[in-house]
């Protein structure tokens, strides 16, 4: 027992030796614990946050579009639905306030609760049957504009504006995040906003009966049991069955959350990895330091054990100082990134709940680390022969033919010469510091990889790719009388938006929902149609060139090939609820965001019903103000909608702000780790080098001639590592962005040309820093003392 404490003793005595070298270690585990525990933690949180709303909003397993909706209802329970909701929903103009925007109107039941997609109201009341004119608004759309009971919103529709009053404010399981369609997660806040009205109310204004049918499951659903629904409704004559995975806001926020998710894993583990690198070199050295007492004790019949099991004591007191702390931060981190995050999304229900085992995997992973990297070290302690070790420290080996070719440079200085030369000549300490070089780059390059891909991916969406400024929606369906029978009143439009100031080009485009089908495979889609030379949208193929619309096919996203199996030339089934169109596929798109399907006017009419409304897109002239243009456009008369394009970007900022922060502190911490590695690795040099060092400084060698030879080895191997950190950062940056891979987005790695070279100079900017501690502890260190310790 007695023998068991002096280990102990020696082992935390030694650690507090070198405390600095330690805390660097143990903070590199204790960001990698923290990180895992916080970033898992909230996942979890977060899915439960969305699970616990879909529960108690009874969101829809399965969503029917089309048919007669008793009938497909009536099919789902035959085949084993749990509920059914039948209603009408529709896509009308609306104006609040001064704006005029293309919305969504959803029939609820007048009296009772719908059994499948309820609401919450958080303010005001439900609706009622005594008050036809009222409905309730969708919370983003009431944030967005500053609505409350009692305000006055107008629904276009049946060929004029309707006056209906908010009754209240609530809150939807289908949009938790606002997505219109999978093709439009991403809009302009002001261009979309849901009203949920009385189901008689919305049959009167579309002169149509239930045009979708919603379904739950029983709990635990087989996924079998769920396509067998699926089939019994498209057979009763559903034109598209998506499933709550596919349902647009669902999708996007678990899109969001599965990237997150990917990233919470990879980059806690370069901490650790790091970790483990620097323990090992911390030991590695110490055994090395130490081999004369190794010696000596294994000579006075000390077992190899309490050698293997002394230093792996050292490691385990490492791992778990930085894991115990990680882990007090994780869990007080995850509490707040969770509401951070259903803050800014306004997710209804913040669920946060402990996760012991996530502590329990964060302390293993300490351990684990601790241990991993005091191995080495323990087993080479263990295997020291006696005799070897307790000969002079001084006696030196042999110089090598490195060390031969570098000590005839004579054109070099002397500290340039001991700099190359040492460099080679600890082969481990060089590899400890390169690894730690390419762990560093690692993280800091697949961080700023995202960040910068992710910025040229939406400019090029909204810059080359969609290249209107604005999309304008108007009546055409009825003519003046005072202008005569022949008079065009989409003609009026085009000559009004023309004449508008501010506005330089104007073409018409035909949009609407479609279902795209191949060979027994379906995909729900946005079919868009343009004039054949349009200058409002660029059409870049997979091989990176731009073509033209085919004058008698479509061309459609990459993400379409995917989804129904199908190749370029084969021959594709468009449905809508008034039809079906059969079509070419012409050729496949490379765009960032969405998986689209785009065709001329002439080929997108012969798809798509005639709305009664006619879409535009417009291009400003030149710089003018974004809102002012808004105001003068929706002014002009017959428009019924408007919506920015650039305005997107605040609601991307808003659906990436977890993912930006979680970058911008991976950029930071990315630096801390190659501070850390970096300067446990040259620490521990110093204090490895003490008897060279010493005599350096005896025989007379400035002091900043020491420290330059010191600095110029340690930045010498972190130049090694530059090349294979870069090739690594890359690949790991276009691994991190095909995790986000979708049919809702797809990110080509676009790394600028400064950001090779801003992370070299970065990473070398950390190395050159961590030299001034070992400056430092060359000035402090007691020469007479080490000149004492030599000569015995």
């Amino acid at each position: 027992m007695s023998a068991v404490r002096a280990t102990s003793h020696k082992a935390v005595r030694d650690l507090r030796r070198q405390r600095a070298q330690v805390v660097a270690v143990a903070v590199t585990i204790l960001l990698g614990v923290a990180l895992y525990i916080a970033s898992a933690g909230a996942f979890r949180n977060l899915s439960g946050s969305y699970a616990h709303t879909y529960d108690r909003l009874h969101f829809a397993d399965l969503v029917a579009t089309g048919g007669d909706a008793a009938d497909v209802a009536a099919a789902a329970r035959s085949a084993g639905a749990a509920g059914t909701t039948a209603r009408t929903q529709i896509d009308p103009p609306l104006l609040i306030g001064g704006t005029k925007l293309l919305g969504r109107v959803v029939g609820l039941p007048g009296t009772d609760r719908p059994a499948v997609d309820d609401v919450d109201v958080r303010e005001g009341e439900y609706l009622s049957s005594a008050a036809p004119d009222g409905v309730l608004v969708e919370r983003h759309a009431a944030d967005t504009f500053g609505l409350h009971v009692g305000d006055r919103v107008r629904v276009f529709a049946a060929g004029g504006w309707h006056p209906v009053t908010v009754r209240g404010v609530a809150v939807s399981a289908e949009y938790l995040w606002p997505a219109r369609s999978r093709q439009e997660v991403l809009s302009d806040p002001h261009a979309f906003a849901v009203l949920f009205v009385p189901q008689q109310v919305v049959e009167r204004w579309s002169a149509t009966g239930p045009n979708q049918t919603l379904v739950t499951l029983p709990p635990a659903a087989s996924p079998q049991r769920a396509a067998a629904v699926a089939r019994a409704m498209r057979d009763a004559g559903a034109v598209d069955v998506s499933t709550r995975a596919d349902q647009p806001s669902n999708a996007a926020l678990h899109e969001d959350l599965a990237g997150f998710d990917e990233l919470s894993v990879a980059f806690p583990l370069l901490f650790l990895t790091a970790a483990a690198v620097a323990s090992y070199v911390l030991l590695a050295r110490r055994v090395l330091a130490e081999r004369p007492i190794i010696g000596t004790l294994m000579a006075s019949g000390a077992r190899r054990g309490r050698l293997v099991r002394h230093y792996l004591l050292q490691g385990l007191l490492i791992g778990l100082i930085g894991a115990v702390t990680g882990v007090v931060l994780g869990v007080l981190a995850t509490g707040l990134l969770t509401r951070g995050y259903t803050d800014a999304l306004g997710i209804p229900d913040t669920i946060v709940s402990g996760h012991p085992e996530l502590a329990v995997i964060g302390l293993a992973f300490g351990v684990v680390v601790g241990l991993s990297g005091a191995a080495a070290p323990a087993l080479a302690a263990a295997r020291t022969v006696p005799a070897d070790a307790m000969r002079n420290a001084t006696a030196s080996r042999l110089p090598g033919r490195w060390s031969r070719f570098v000590a005839r440079l004579a054109r070099l200085p002397v500290s340039t010469r001991m700099a190359l030369r040492d460099v080679f000549r600890s082969r481990r300490r060089t590899a400890a510091t390169m690894l730690g070089t390419v762990l560093a780059l690692i993280l800091v390059l697949a961080s700023v990889g995202m960040l910068t891909s992710l910025s040229d991916a939406l400019d090029e969406q909204f810059d080359q790719i969609q290249r209107q400024d604005a999309t304008v929606t108007a009546d055409v369906s009825t003519n003046d009388p005072a202008h005569g029978p022949a008079h065009d009143p989409a003609h009026d439009i085009v000559r009004q938006l023309r004449s508008a100031h501010g506005v330089a080009a104007v073409e018409s485009t035909r949009t609407g929902p479609v279902t795209a089908a191949h060979g027994g495979h379906s995909y729900a889609t946005t079919l868009s149609g343009f004039k054949p030379n349009t200058s409002m949208h660029g059409f870049r193929t997979t091989d990176g060139g731009w073509t033209d619309l085919p004058p008698d096919g479509v061309l459609a996203g990459a993400g379409l090939a995917d989804q129904l199996d199908v190749a370029v030339g084969d021959t594709i089934v468009l449905r809508t609820e008034h039809g079906i169109a059969r079509v070419r596929l012409a050729g496949l798109l490379d765009e960032p965001m969405g998986t689209a399907i785009y065709a001329t006017n002439d080929v997108a009419a012969s798809a798509l019903p005639d709305a009664g409304t006619a879409t535009y897109l417009i291009r400003f002239a030149g710089d003018v103000d974004r809102d002012t243009m808004r105001q003068r456009i929706t002014r002009l008369s017959g428009v019924v909608a408007y919506a920015d394009s650039h305005a997107v970007v605040a609601s991307v900022d808003q659906y990436l702000g977890l993912l930006w922060a979680f970058i911008g502190i991976m950029i930071v911490l990315g630096g801390i780790l190659a501070f850390a590695v970096i300067y446990v690795t040259m620490a521990v040099n110093v204090v490895e080098r003490t008897n060279e060092l010493a005599t350096l400084r005896t025989a007379g060698v400035p002091l900043r001639r020491v420290a330059s030879t010191l600095a110029t080895e340690n930045l010498l191997a972190t130049i090694l590592g530059l090349p294979l950190g870069l090739l690594l950062g890359v690949l790991a940056a276009r691994g991190f962005l095909d995790s986000f891979a979708s049919d809702l987005f797809h990110f080509d790695l676009r790394l600028g040309w400064w950001a090779l070279p801003a992370a070299a100079i970065g990473v070398l900017a950390a190395a050159t820093l961590s030299q001034w501690p070992a400056t430092r502890a060359i000035r402090r260190m007691d020469i007479a003392r080490v000149v004492r310790e030599r000569a015995t």
